[in-house]
């Protein structure tokens, strides 16, 4: 089974960061993360995104469950 690429277009937020693919919006998110304390660094935000884009099921989500 293969992952699917999440509404931003790439499967990891960990590994569109270190192959220096993600567009300036998307590295502001991580880097609004950092300035709010949400996160350490710019790497341990995007980790972070992967590990909800992970838990949460979108369908659930939308739902409440």
């Amino acid at each position: 089974m293969t992952e699917s690429e999440n509404e931003n277009g790439f499967r990891s937020w960990r590994l569109a960061l270190e192959a220096n693919k993600l567009s300036p919006g998307q590295m502001e998110v991580l880097q609004d993360m950092v300035d709010k304390g949400e996160a350490e660094t710019i790497l341990a935000a995007a980790v972070m995104l992967d590990w909800k884009d992970g838990i949460i099921h979108p369908a659930e989500h939308l739902y409440g469950f």
